[in-house]
C-alpha cells in the first residue's frame, strides 16, 4: 500500500510509503492510476519508491525460483559461494518462522 495526495480535481500529486499529513489516502501499488502517476511524470522520489517496492518483490520471486531449482535437484546449494549459501539458508529459516505466525 502507498499513500497519495490529490489536487482539487482528484488527480494524484504525491505518493509516499507512509501516511503523511498531506497524503492520507491509501492506494494499492498495483492501482492503474498510481502506476500512471509514477510512469507519466511523477516525482523522482515517487518513481524510486515504486521501484524499490518492485525490487523487494522481485527478490522473493528469485528466492522462490532458487528454492524450486534446489528442491527439484536442478541446482545444488553448494553451487553457490559460501556467503550466498548462508544468506539463502538464513532467509529460508526466517520464512519458515514467519509461516508459523
Amino acid at each position: 500500500m502507498r499513500y497519495v495526495a490529490r489536487d482539487f480535481k482528484g488527480n494524484i500529486t504525491k505518493m509516499v510509503a507512509a501516511s503523511a499529513p498531506d497524503a492520507t489516502e491509501q492506494i494499492y501499488k498495483e492501482n492503474p492510476e498510481l502506476i500512471a502517476f509514477v510512469m507519466e511524470g511523477g516525482s523522482q522520489a515517487a518513481l524510486s519508491a515504486y521501484f524499490a517496492t518492485s525490487d523487494a518483490e522481485l527478490v522473493w520471486v528469485i528466492e522462490d525460483l532458487v528454492n524450486v531449482l534446489i528442491d527439484k535437484g536442478m541446482l545444488l546449494l553448494t553451487d553457490f559461494p559460501e556467503p550466498a549459501q548462508e544468506k539463502l539458508m538464513r532467509r529460508r529459516s526466517i520464512r519458515a518462522t514467519m509461516a508459523r505466525f
